[in-house]
């Protein structure tokens, strides 16, 4: 299975020597720029919070907008300041040094953040790249495009028979009790004791996120109207997921797009 998403940063006709330096803080470079910028997400428009930055031609995003673009998390601890993409991809950058770490390694081409006006902006191409993206410049759109990257492999869902013993047997151990549930490759996503057959679940769909592959799950129900044997069932999904290396596999409900059996508020 393939799949590639797409992100268009439409940069608009302003070049850089259309604006003034802006003014920074001594720990930021002095010829960083504003300019204005349009983001869009697989063809839907996104608001950055902050303007990017121009630093030696490189552009840099507010790193709450590099979150947000990469589908990450964002947090800073004084001179700190950490990006996650996932468990197994993480980023951190030294505020004060310049030093960047990837997955806890220092790296020696690593482009660090630029602190200004008190706010942390993150070199965008370098963080796509990164993640196994492609970002270039689309000069009939006047548009920055970011393309993630190509994943193989993916989610299949199988049957009892195609399963070995050892795998039966894993299977019949937690089918019973709500939850999801892997040894090695293979998924187990039981629903739990159900009132009867009406009950079930459904792979509705999957779509990859960058580093992580989301599945989304219909918690079906009875028809109504329609008569269905009162028996207790346990409904279950089982399935193999292949997935490329430092990448996560996510299982949300497909009507809420919360996490799969989150408690309900």
């Amino acid at each position: 299975m393939k799949a590639k998403q797409w992100i268009a940063a439409a940069l608009g006709v302003q070049l850089l020597a259309a604006y003034p330096a802006a003014a920074a803080p001594a720990a930021s470079p002095s010829h960083a720029a504003t300019f204005a910028a349009n983001v869009y997400v697989n063809g839907e428009e996104m608001s950055l919070l902050q303007a990017p930055i121009l630093v030696g031609q490189r552009t840099y995003v507010a790193a709450e907008d590099a979150a947000r673009i990469l589908e990450a998390e964002w947090a800073r601890s004084q001179n700190t300041g950490v990006l996650k993409l996932s468990d197994q991809q993480s980023y951190t950058f030294g505020l004060a040094d310049g030093k960047v770490t990837v997955n806890g390694k220092a790296v020696k081409d690593g482009q660090g953040a630029v602190v200004q006006s008190g706010r942390v902006f993150l070199p965008l191409r370098w963080l796509v790249e990164q993640a196994g993206g492609k970002i270039a410049w689309n000069a009939e759109k006047r548009a920055v495009e970011v393309m993630a990257a190509e994943h193989e492999g993916g989610l299949v869902l199988l049957t009892a028979d195609q399963l070995t013993k050892e795998e039966q047997a894993y299977v019949e151990s937690v089918r019973q009790k709500q939850g999801i549930y892997h040894q090695g490759n293979l998924y187990v996503i039981a629903r739990g004791e159900s009132p009867n057959p009406g009950y079930g679940l459904q792979v509705t769909h999957t779509q990859w996120s960058w580093e992580q592959l989301i599945v989304y799950v219909k918690l079906t129900k009875p028809e109504p109207g329609k008569m269905y044997t009162q028996a207790i069932t346990y409904p279950y999904i089982v399935a193999k997921a292949d997935l490329p290396s430092y990448t996560t596999v996510v299982f949300l409900d497909a009507d809420t797009k919360k996490p799969l059996f989150a408690p309900q508020q």
